[in-house]
């Protein structure tokens, strides 16, 4: 009975190993990323069956678990649960290959902060849309504000790297923020602008800008690591505190100035360079190669190798070309799983499919690829055709994006620019035949299901049943936990619950704040926030969810007044809301009322529709 995903992060944990297994977890879109001192141990058969978790992959030197669009809860609750130690992670990296740490390192810096680059970079594309179509004053201070907030992440990337970083190395967060923050600090640009030799103990400081930089502070940070623990360890404890950060902070910077971050630059704009030389010598192959296999390096979760190009392009070009070829791979996938809704037969998959495709279209794929076109495997194929042809119209177009984002409908904005309309028309033609040609050719080439043979098996089980008809359990009646307007759970303001995924039931939008047992059980579980309460009697268990994302008040406005393992009877009182105050906060406080699991029984019958008070009959199983 997982909801919030609090009991998700337990059962995760546990079958991962516990706290003693993991030594380092961190999250990114879409999947947490553990790093595990002994794989071996953990059955990812079990891990997938978790409630919650889309699927898992062992790549990378990571065991990743996808868990979607609520992977920020699930990543809150499991590290409730863990202690991780710094000491031991290179202990456990060492058992990987050094392409495998590579892409541990960047995913794990890069990850936290990548919805905020994607939100500037959003930002910056309607600034640009409100520009072309003269809506707004280039000269005037509202666009002047907005422009600089736009370009403010990007401008001091480093200091947010510095902050990911160090938790990476072990560093003390706020050494390495000052680090960072010497590199784009007024008094060293102002060295730079004016292009004066510049000596650090007779040695000439090599004057680069370190705006927007990426490697540079990285390698900073990661020999600052080394640095800062040679002096914890030698330094007697009186004043180890004062002067570890002292001489970390002293030696760090002018190494950083004189050695590293020239070093930095070079291999950064190295590895930029070669990309671009060879986007350069053909942008049409480039697109099919970047449209057809992109896709397949998620899935892989290696494609966080391309993070570092793709910030470096918008730090020296002012835009990028990838982030242009690769939004043909994302909406064809997602336009592979709407063909997949539209042509088959089976209903659960018609559901999962049709979830899947509405999420890849704003940029999610996890879910369209694990759950529905890796599974089928010929929808994969077609989606992967869809992204090569469209990625060779994306790049002859020359399609680029303006401002960082992860491609979606949502951040279309940003691939739109005054004076480059060709580009932006070419880009939004790729994208349209990407997703299009994804739903044709998967309607086309088709797939193969289990239609036939699920419906074998439902016959099996009504055989049986009819077999058995004198070992039926009898039949369950379910009062309404609160009173309200009665609907069907697929109403519900919220997809977990509407997609019956966790079960069948109801929501109800309650006129009161007084949540009663339904029926007489075992208290199985009570949150902490007071929110949910699960129930279980003969086999059926039950999930009493108080409002939509309520578990971010964190309690406020809820009282609980029965504990874990009680017995209760129907009309019992479990929990009192503050129904105005949740309101108040902008929370809906729909009481989802479900049944996570039916245990022997197989039938349901629901009430929905009208007003219902607390102890009439909403539902009935048998």
């Amino acid at each position: 009975m997982a909801i919030d995903y609090r009991i998700t992060a337990k059962e995760l944990v546990k079958e991962l190993g516990g706290n003693s297994n993991i030594s380092n977890v961190a999250h990114c879109a879409t999947r947490l990323r553990f790093i595990l001192k002994d794989e071996s141990i953990v059955d990812s058969g079990k891990v997938a069956k978790i409630p919650g978790v889309i699927t898992t992959v062992q790549a990378g030197g990571q065991y990743q678990v996808v868990i979607g669009n609520h992977v920020q809860d699930a990543f809150n609750f499991v590290m409730e649960l863990v202690t991780v130690d710094e000491s031991q992670t290179g202990d456990a990296e060492n058992k990987v290959g050094v392409f495998s740490k590579m892409i541990d390192i960047i995913s794990s810096i890069f990850a936290p902060f990548l919805y905020t680059l994607a939100a500037c970079g959003i930002l910056q594309g309607i600034l640009g849309i409100f520009v072309a179509l003269n809506a707004i004053d280039t000269a005037g201070g509202t666009y002047q504000i907005l422009n600089f907030v736009s370009w403010t992440a990007f401008t001091f990337l480093p200091v947010l790297i510095a902050v990911t970083a160090s938790k990476k190395f072990g560093v003390n967060t706020y050494v390495a923020l000052v680090i960072a923050c010497a590199l784009v600090s007024p008094d060293y640009i102002n060295m730079v602008n004016a292009g004066d030799p510049v000596y650090f103990l007779g040695m000439k400081v090599q004057l680069l800008s370190y705006t927007s930089s990426v490697i540079p502070i990285i390698l900073s940070i990661w020999i600052a690591s080394y640095v800062q623990k040679f002096f914890d360890k030698y330094l007697p404890i009186v004043i180890r505190n004062l002067f570890s950060p002292m001489f970390t902070i002293a030696i760090m910077v002018p190494l950083t100035l004189l050695a590293f971050g020239p070093i930095g630059n070079t291999v950064g704009g190295a590895i930029a360079g070669a990309y671009n030389f060879l986007y350069g010598l053909s942008p049409i192959v480039a697109g099919i190669i970047v449209g057809g296999l992109w896709q397949v390096l998620v899935i892989f979760g290696v494609h966080w190798g391309i993070t570092p190009v793709t910030v470096g392009n918008y730090a020296a070009l002012g835009y990028d070309t990838f982030t242009g070829l690769q939004a043909s791979a994302v909406f064809g996938q997602a336009g592979a799983a709407l063909g997949v809704f539209l042509k088959t037969k089976d209903k659960d998959m018609k559901g999962v499919s049709l979830s899947a495709a509405i999420t890849g279209l704003f940029g999610i794929t996890e879910p369209a690829i694990y759950g529905v076109n890796l599974r089928l495997k010929k929808p994969m194929v077609c989606g992967c055709i869809s992204g090569a042809v469209a990625g060779a119209v994306a790049g002859a177009f020359n399609a680029v994006s303006w401002g960082y984002n992860m491609p979606g409908i949502a951040t279309i904005p940003a691939y739109f620019k005054a004076g480059h309309m060709g580009q932006f028309l070419g880009f939004l033609l790729s994208i349209v035949i990407a997703f299009v040609l994804g739903v044709i050719l998967t309607w086309i080439v088709g797939f193969e299901e289990n239609v036939e043979e699920n419906a074998a098996e439902t016959e099996n089980v009504k055989d049986k049943t009819a077999e058995n008809e004198d070992n039926v359990k009898p039949e369950m009646v379910f009062a309404c936990p609160v009173k309200g307007e009665v609907i069907p759970v697929s109403e519900v303001k919220d997809e977990v619950f509407a997609s019956k995924g966790m079960g069948d039931g109801v929501g109800i939008i309650p006129s009161e704040g007084k949540v009663y047992a339904p029926f007489d059980a075992v208290v199985e579980a009570v949150f902490p926030t007071g929110h949910a309460v699960g129930l279980s009697a003969d086999g059926v268990e039950v999930l009493i969810h108080i409002g939509i994302n309520t578990v971010e008040l964190d309690g406020k406005g809820f009282k609980v007044h029965v504990q874990q393992g009680t017995q209760v009877k129907k009309g019992d009182l479990l929990v009192t809301f503050d129904k105005k105050f949740i309101e108040e906060q902008g929370y809906d406080t729909t009481v989802i009322f479900i049944l996570t699991d039916m245990g022997d029984r197989q039938k349901m019958e629901i009430v929905s529709g009208k007003e219902l008070d607390t102890l009439e009959t909403v539902i009935k199983v048998k």
